[in-house]
């Protein structure tokens, strides 16, 4: 029966896919043989890779797309890719993201979608000209694609060019005026240029359309930081990470916030979350290494010190604050010779 060999589908690939050493491709291709000889529909496959999707399954996810554009042909093809690429680009998986992407401009290379969602993994390799390529290729077959439009202004606002950038959110705006991303990206843009009424609008606007939207809530609350509005800004790094506790940058910044007014037992916890989710954070070991020092926290501090200085042995705010420790704690000698890497390092940058 078909719901016998669904559910046995379904068992080998969670079976397969949370194995240490999994082999995507391996997996992809046990379903695309499973799916032949059990005569296994499209519909039932992509119902799969819903069910999986809205479960938060993605590794799962991603194999049964990809199985499902091997399957398929034409339109559905490019779709299955489509969504093979944006859910390995959710695990991580950047390598297969490209791969998919590619596969699909290959067979269509006029699939604004995956211009786009190409042009964000080079953005993520840091393969800045390369992605504005991709951008300015998507726009050129359809200049009122939002999705492209707010990635390629933050790509310009990334890459200081705030005219530009200022332009591109304001059409996305004029396209979409419910378009969080672009007004977040808005407000990200016009609170760099120190024009914080205008800025707020944009955040709460993008509020209004989604409170848990995380990145709003996180420059929200690094604006009111800015503007004097501690209280305020604490309500919105908690939105943010409750809405995101993966993301390191909410947890940082609220530990400055609580540290700077005295709650230091807070602050040592989201510092330790932060590095949890980024253990390779020098300014993170750095800054937690300071608090740590400051509260008399020595042993604690050293180590967060060392940590820092194995993953950048020239970092200078480490170096010093290193020096400081270990010259309070009477080790002259090794606080000198600190001192001098220090003094070294920041010539030689």
């Amino acid at each position: 029966m078909e719901i016998d060999a669904v559910n046995e589908l379904v068992f080998r690939v969670i079976e397969r896919v949370a194995a240490d050493n999994c082999d995507f491709d391996k997996v992809i291709e046990f379903v695309v043989s499973f799916s032949d000889e059990h005569s296994l529909s499209q519909e039932i496959l992509l119902k799969l890779s819903s069910i999986f999707g809205k479960d938060s399954m993605y590794r799962e996810k991603y194999v049964i797309t990809r199985a499902c554009a091997l399957l398929f042909s034409g339109k559905a093809r490019e779709d299955a890719l489509m969504e093979a690429g944006k859910t390995a680009f959710l695990l991580g998986q950047d390598e297969l993201a490209v791969r998919e992407f590619k596969e699909i401009l290959q067979q269509n290379s006029r699939n604004v979608n995956a211009l786009c969602e190409y042009g964000a993994v080079l953005v993520k390799e840091g393969k800045n000209d390369a992605a504005r390529v991709q951008y300015e290729k998507a726009l050129e077959l359809n200049p009122f694609h939002v999705d492209t439009l707010c990635k390629y202004g933050c790509l310009l606002y990334k890459l200081k060019k705030l005219d530009e950038a200022e332009e591109v959110y304001s059409r996305a705006l004029i396209f979409d005026q419910e378009n969080v991303n672009a007004h977040c990206g808005y407000g990200t843009l016009l609170s760099k240029r120190g024009q914080f009424t205008e800025a707020s609008y944009h955040y709460t606007r993008a509020l209004e359309l989604e409170p848990g939207h995380v990145e709003s809530n996180f420059r929200y609350a690094r604006l009111l930081e800015e503007k004097g509005e501690p209280l305020d800004a604490e309500k919105h790094y908690i939105v943010a990470l409750k809405a995101d506790p993966d993301d390191p940058r909410p947890h940082i910044f609220y530990a400055r916030l609580l540290a700077e007014h005295g709650f230091i037992h807070g602050a040592r916890v989201h510092f330790r979350c932060a590095l949890k989710v980024n253990p390779e954070d020098v300014e993170a070991h750095c800054e937690y290494a300071r608090l740590l020092a400051r509260f008399g926290h020595r042993h604690e501090a050293e180590v967060q010190y060392k940590k820092a200085l194995e993953l950048d042995p020239g970092h200078f705010r480490t170096l010093n604050g290193y020096a400081d420790l270990l010259k309070e704690k009477g080790k002259y000698a090794a606080a000198e010779e600190i001192y001098r890497q220090a003094e070294f390092f920041k010539r030689s940058a």
